[in-house]
C-alpha cells in the first residue's frame, strides 16, 4: 500500500463585516503605498522625534570657550538663505571657474549659465538655488556633496543671536 502526502485542510468562517473590513484595510495601505511610491503621500512625523529636545537643535562649538551652543535649525535654515548670495552661474564661472557642463548633484539636471545658483563659501559646490533650498528646508546644514557646513559658523552664531562677539567665534566648529 502507498504512502501519500496528507493534506489537511482547515477552514474557518469569518464573519462578514471582518472580511469587509479586512479587505478595505488592504486597499487602503496599498492606495498609501502607491501614493508614497509616485511621491504623492508624505508619511506624518515621529511623534517620538518630535519630542526629542535635541531633534531641533544643532550644536555648534565656540572655540573661545570649550562650551556647545544649541542653536535651533530653523534659525540656521533662516540664516542659510538671507545669508548665502544667490548669483546667476555665468558669474560664479567668471569668477572661480568651473566646468563646461555642471550638474547639480541634487536634481541631476545641467546647470546651464543663466541658472541661479547659491554661491557656497566654504566648498564651492553649485547647486540651483530651488535644489539646494529644499535641501535646506528639511534640516540639512550641510553641503550635500561634501558635508562642510553652508555658512561658516561664525555667522551661524551670530545669526542665532548668541550674544558672543564675532571676535571670539574664529575656531568655531560644529558638532552633529
Amino acid at each position: 500500500m502507498g504512502m501519500g502526502i496528507q493534506v489537511l485542510y482547515l477552514a474557518i468562517k469569518i464573519p462578514q463585516y471582518l472580511t469587509i473590513t479586512m479587505i478595505s484595510n488592504i486597499v487602503s495601505h496599498l492606495v498609501s503605498l502607491m501614493f508614497a511610491a509616485l511621491g504623492l503621500f508624505k508619511s506624518p512625523p515621529d511623534p517620538d522625534d518630535m519630542s526629542s529636545s535635541t531633534a531641533n537643535y544643532i550644536l555648534i562649538l565656540d572655540g573661545a570657550s570649550p562650551s556647545l551652543l544649541p542653536v535651533p535649525v530653523h534659525v540656521i535654515t533662516a540664516a542659510i538663505k538671507n545669508k548665502v548670495p544667490v548669483v546667476p552661474y555665468d558669474d560664479f564661472v567668471g569668477r572661480y571657474g568651473g566646468p563646461d557642463e555642471p550638474v547639480c548633484t541634487v536634481c541631476f539636471e545641467c546647470i546651464d549659465g543663466c541658472d541661479l545658483i547659491r554661491e557656497i563659501v566654504n566648498c564651492k559646490h553649485v547647486f540651483h538655488r530651488e535644489c539646494l533650498d529644499k535641501w535646506v528646508d528639511v534640516g540639512q546644514v550641510n553641503c550635500p556633496l561634501c558635508r562642510s557646513m553652508l555658512l561658516p559658523p561664525k555667522k551661524l552664531l551670530s545669526a542665532a543671536g548668541s550674544g558672543v562677539p564675532e571676535t571670539a567665534l574664529s575656531d568655531v566648529a560644529p558638532v552633529m
